[in-house]
């Protein structure tokens, strides 16, 4: 019977195999294509193209090996082998260009080149990209069914970190893992005991695992390196999972000081200056955008807000923002202006509040002038929802991880609002998206959470409950069903 490590090196090398000959194929369609579309034909003879082709197909098969495409199908996304499988094409395009570029720059068959050249690897890119999303499909279908398990073995002493272990392989089951039992010296109820830490060797001996994950909540070293050690010696494959898991959700970066290895629990995406000013750029050009197509609107909006009540157009609040400093956000006003009240919470039948600013609360025109606090630099498209700093200083001391969100840009939206945690949810659940969204930043992620958001903001139901309700609710629930303070207006200034 053959091991989980066996299928994976066939599949490999099945995929690199059908990876070369695709390539092969598309490359020779290219130039077939690019021949007949060019008046001056090929400036090169049939010989000579196939070589190009076939040294095309094994640089671009090698460059897949090197970006990770090869990668265990069992954990991956399929949007990171589409984005490796992007980025080699990318990477073959430029260097294909820079040798046009080099030594055929003044050929009259520099078109034909760079046709053939381009054509290739679009249509490499689509194919190759359809084929590896298709195989993902048909493997996580199996695994799904209870084939191709991969059988793991836990070492733990922990039900905390065996739960959190257990859990991830329950809500996906595509991942194909199968937890035999577990090896420890401590009672952990829902897995079977197939021994104490002592008799790792003969259970592994014994149940013969494809893989043994240590997940213990105290990192004792002389224990870690005698399992790893026994491991070893069965040649079976181990890893260890953080005792400080519950602190990040997302691949960690290992970085070395001189001969010691440090793990930075703390990086994201948005740690690199490149994806920094994508993601800038995106904020510029689309609040000049936005700015633009929504002036009428917004012309609309301060002739009617300041024809429904006496008072200021815009309604101004000091906010959190990145690094935890504070700047005033901008809103169109919705309210009628009351000095007397400082803290007036806004209720769903609240009297301050105007017919024309329900109107425009309902479909978020409210929200328009926050595109100034996106081109000034105070926030950004899309991002966690900024607070105030009262609610600022409770959250952070109550909410795990709560001021990782102020690591970037605040958003006139973000990933929990178009999942729907907004008004009267969880915030336990939306820095959890947050979070997610921080620590898994890319740039299609953002456009994404764009495309998606004038769904979720039109029609948006407004509910907001009494205080003393909110009040109770927090003592029955905690700080977990609190409102979203920053999401939803209570108009203190005015």
């Amino acid at each position: 019977m053959k091991s989980t490590q066996d299928n994976h090196q066939m599949l490999k090398n099945l995929d690199m195999l059908l990876d070369f000959i695709l390539n092969l194929l598309f490359g020779w369609i290219s130039y077939l294509v690019a021949r007949f579309m060019f008046v001056l034909g090929s400036p090169i003879d049939t010989i000579q193209m196939l070589t190009i082709v076939v040294i095309f197909s094994v640089i671009t098969t090698m460059l897949y090996n090197y970006h990770n495409v090869y990668l265990p199908m069992r954990v991956q996304s399929p949007l990171f082998f589409v984005s490796h499988i992007f980025l080699v094409n990318i990477e073959s395009i430029v260097v294909g260009v820079i040798l046009i570029l080099l030594f055929v720059s003044r050929s009259p068959y520099t078109s034909f080149y760079l046709s053939w050249l381009i054509a290739a690897n679009a249509i490499s890119f689509t194919l190759i990209a359809s084929k590896k999303i298709t195989m993902l499909s048909i493997l996580h279908s199996m695994r799904i069914r209870q084939h191709n398990l991969k059988r793991i073995l836990l070492v733990t002493d922990s039900q905390e970190m065996a739960d959190e272990y257990v859990e991830e392989i329950f809500d996906n089951p595509q991942f194909g893992y199968s937890v035999i039992g577990y090896v420890g010296n401590l009672n952990v109820v829902g897995l079977e005991h197939l021994g104490n830490t002592g008799d790792l060797d003969r259970v592994i001996k014994e149940e013969k695992p494809d893989e043994v994950i240590i997940a213990l909540d105290t990192v004792r070293k002389k224990l870690i390196t005698r399992y790893i050690g026994v491991c070893n010696n069965n040649c079976v494959k181990v890893m260890v999972v953080p005792a400080i898991v519950g602190y990040f959700k997302s691949p960690r970066q290992i970085s070395m000081m001189g001969n010691l290895p440090l793990l930075d629990i703390r990086s994201t995406p948005l740690d690199n200056p490149f994806n920094r000013f994508l993601k800038r750029t995106l904020d510029i050009i689309g609040s000049l955008m936005m700015i633009a197509v929504t002036s009428p609107l917004m012309l609309f909006t301060a002739i009617g807000v300041k024809l429904s009540s006496p008072g200021p157009i815009l309604f101004r609040q000091i906010r959190v923002g990145r690094n935890n400093e504070e700047f005033t956000m901008y809103k169109f006003r919705s309210m009628r202006v009351n000095d007397a009240q400082q803290t007036g919470w806004s209720t769903e039948n609240d009297p301050r509040k105007t017919r024309f600013g329900a109107f425009i609360r309902k479909f978020a025109l409210d929200e328009l002038p926050q595109f100034f606090n996106v081109l000034k630099g105070d926030m950004s498209l899309v991002g966690p929802r900024p607070e105030v700093p009262f609610y600022v200083e409770q959250f952070k001391k109550q909410i795990p991880l709560y001021m990782l969100k102020h690591s970037l840009r605040p958003g006139i939206t973000g990933q929990a609002q178009i999942k729907g945690l907004r008004g009267d949810t969880s915030i336990q659940a939306r820095i959890e998206e947050d979070i997610n969204y921080i620590e898994n930043w890319t740039f299609w992620s953002d456009i994404r959470i764009l495309l998606l958001t004038p769904f979720h903001a039109v029609n948006r139901q407004e509910k907001y409950a009494e205080r003393d309700k909110r009040e109770e609710e927090k003592r029955n629930r905690g700080i977990g069903g609190a409102l979203d303070r920053g999401d939803e207006d209570y108009e203190d200034e005015i």
